[in-house]
């Protein structure tokens, strides 16, 4: 499959294109707060983004259909070149280079791990850029690029790659219910909260990141200092925030029916009542008082199951069992087709069903067929192969992300936390994250990144396309020398 590098030059030109004009957006908290030091920190890479996208997408065009390889190699490194983008105003505050781009990828990721120890005294716009980036990454970056194509098949792998479903007959359709069910959530809860007490831009920030299930707070103690009406809200939305998209399609068309029969939503349901009750008996068992044993038990249940990240406790002072459910609960995340991540509720009711199956099938005749079926749809031979692969892949990206963590941090229940959480795009973990060498920030980079794109795109980016296209580039080499070679004339011998 050849390798065409105006496809992908074209592609990162919108990509520049979409990130200079988010970029800007920052400036208007800047100056409502009067923070005029950090208006060149927005102002100034959004500038030259946008020119730049304008000048790359005079010489390369965005094409009307991309290639596999040039969809892939657009959707894996966009979110690293987003995140390099926006890095900057972390590193014009005095972070490190890796740092930025740790804070970066976390924030664009919807991860919500942060290496900033006092947020409460950064400036207000870099705030709000830390909490807008969660809420890109939310609906991810690729979905506003889409938003430039044309529309067609190229649309659809770009789409797919991020971990959606369409809903609509038109993939545009979608993107543009998505955008609108996303931004009428997230101003509605953002107006609940201001009528809770929380000020504007606190509530704004909060919206943004509950809806996005990024977890990024305003407040360095996250959720432990605000009241039980607060909790509640946020707890409402953050579930809204890891329940499909489609839901909400059907809700709107008033289909009661799919709502109701949706078995992802009642499974999800179930494990945040089941999950926050063990939770919360077992924070009783430890002493805790009856109020805020549940009410912390159910609050950080839902917070790490929708893979938000908000804390309303303290939870490296739990007991081992809790913080094991919890890690648990990262593994499944929320809903497939949402803001959510970890493996997704979706597919372990598909592989209940499946070893379900396998044991029914042990007492029949070998000849005997049964279907794996959820909610009237049969599921062919391939989606299940599909899922599986996924969550076998998922399992062994966390084992070899966790053997190279060992290495530099003693904590090895510390270090299976981080990677679980990194992966499943959550932010909490029992490890401190500030404390962390340079190498285990990059293989949580590298985590953060791989979990948010569902993992096997990026392991065919880097298993297949990679080592193609330095193939590639090196037979093209081969070739150009070979040219030259026989176009030089050779050296008359006196």
């Amino acid at each position: 499959m050849s390798y065409n590098s105006r496809e992908v030059i074209g592609g990162f030109a919108g990509l520049l294109l979409v990130t200079g004009i988010m970029i800007l957006i920052p400036l208007l908290p800047a100056l409502v707060y009067a923070e005029y030091s950090t208006i060149p920190f927005f102002l100034i890479p959004g500038i030259v983004a946008i020119i730049l996208g304008m000048f790359l997408n005079s010489k390369y065009p965005l094409a009307e259909d991309f290639s596999i390889k040039a969809t892939i190699i657009i959707a894996c490194t966009g979110w690293l070149f987003v995140s390099l983008i926006g890095m900057i105003p972390y590193f014009l505050i005095g972070m490190g280079v890796l740092d930025a781009f740790f804070e970066s990828v976390s924030g664009f990721t919807t991860t919500g791990m942060s290496l900033i120890n006092n947020v409460e005294i950064i400036p207000k716009s870099i705030l709000f850029w830390r909490s807008f980036t969660q809420w890109i990454g939310g609906v991810g970056i690729i979905l506003f690029f889409t938003i430039l194509l044309k529309g067609g098949i190229s649309t659809w792998r770009l789409y797919v790659l991020e971990g959606r479903e369409k809903f609509t007959p038109s993939v545009k359709a979608s993107v543009k219910n998505i955008l609108l069910i996303y931004s009428f959530l997230t101003g509605v809860c953002a107006l609940i909260l201001y009528m809770c007490g929380l000020d504007a831009f606190d509530a704004i920030n909060h919206a943004m990141t509950t809806l996005s299930t990024g977890g990024f707070s305003t407040k360095n103690t996250s959720m432990a200092e605000f009241g039980i009406n607060i909790k509640l809200t946020i707890s409402f939305f953050m579930v809204l925030g890891a329940t499909s998209f489609v839901l909400f399609y059907n809700l709107g068309k008033l289909d009661v029916r799919k709502i109701v029969e949706d078995a992802e939503f009642k499974t999800m349901i179930f494990v945040l009542l089941f999950g926050g009750l063990l939770v919360s008996v077992f924070l009783l068992l430890n002493g805790i008082d009856m109020f805020n044993g549940i009410v912390d038990g159910f609050f950080n249940v839902i917070s790490i199951l929708t893979t938000t990240g908000y804390t309303s406790a303290n939870l490296d002072n739990w007991p081992s069992l809790t913080k094991a459910i919890l890690i648990i609960l990262m593994f499944i995340g929320g809903s497939a087709g949402s803001t959510a991540g970890g493996i997704k509720v979706w597919r372990f009711v598909v592989l209940f069903r499946i070893v379900r199956r396998e044991i029914e099938k042990l007492v029949l005749p070998p000849s005997a067929i049964i279907p794996v079926k959820i909610g009237g749809r049969v599921l062919d031979d391939e989606y299940i192969i599909k899922i599986s692969a996924l969550v076998f892949s998922y399992v062994l990206f966390v084992f070899v992300s966790f053997v190279l963590l060992s290495f530099s941090i003693p904590d090895l229940f510390g270090a299976l936390s981080l990677v679980v959480s990194a992966l499943s795009n959550v932010g909490p973990a029992f490890y401190p994250v500030n404390q962390l060498d340079l190498f285990s920030k990059s293989v949580l980079i590298v985590a953060m990144w791989a979990g948010r794109l569902e993992l096997l795109p990026v392991i065919a980016f880097i298993g297949k396309e990679i080592p193609s296209i330095i193939k590639e580039h090196y037979s093209r080499s081969e070739k150009k020398a070979e040219v030259l070679k026989k176009e030089t004339p050779k050296e008359k011998v006196d």
